[in-house]
């Protein structure tokens, strides 16, 4: 049996934490001064630091992996107008994104697979769970999530 040093909990729990709220980061840092129409809906553009499809996907991957991140590029509906990011003006809607329990189900030297209540949903609490790859370096990405409710976020793109 291989030794690995356990992931204390403290950190997985910032760790998912900061992962969930980086979909709601990139749609917040909006403008809503820069609003443009288009097709008789508004969009607000988003700041030079997500000035491009690159750089928003590779802010989403300091926690997940390629595949989520570019579906939850996807599912910011963004558009291109004169060279810039928009995503429609307008609340996206409720979901869970703030660990209120986490479980540690499985644990080896190369990933982990985390059970965690999420709260935030005027519906109450959720269970997701969460396989994580550990990096070279200690570092830590999502490379799945799942759950039996729906989160927009993550949808596969069409």
């Amino acid at each position: 049996m291989a030794v690995f040093k356990e992931t204390p909990l403290p950190r997985l729990r910032t760790f998912i934490n900061q992962a969930e709220r980086l979909w709601f980061q990139v749609y917040d840092s909006a403008n809503t001064s820069q609003i443009r129409t288009v097709n008789g809906d508004n969009y607000m553009r988003l700041p030079l630091r997500f000035s491009t499809r690159s750089k928003v996907i590779d802010y989403f991957e300091r926690y997940w992996n390629a595949r989520i991140s570019g579906n939850m590029f996807c599912n910011l509906h963004i558009i291109t107008n004169n060279g810039r990011l928009y995503v429609p003006e307008g609340d996206p809607g409720p979901v869970p994104l703030a660990v209120v329990s986490l479980l540690v189900k499985n644990e080896s030297s190369q990933s982990l697979l985390i059970r965690a209540s999420l709260s935030g949903d005027p519906d109450g609490n959720y269970i997701v769970y969460y396989r994580i790859s550990k990096l070279p370096g200690g570092n830590l990405v999502i490379t799945n999530r799942a759950a039996l409710y729906t989160d927009y976020r993550y949808m596969p793109c069409k």
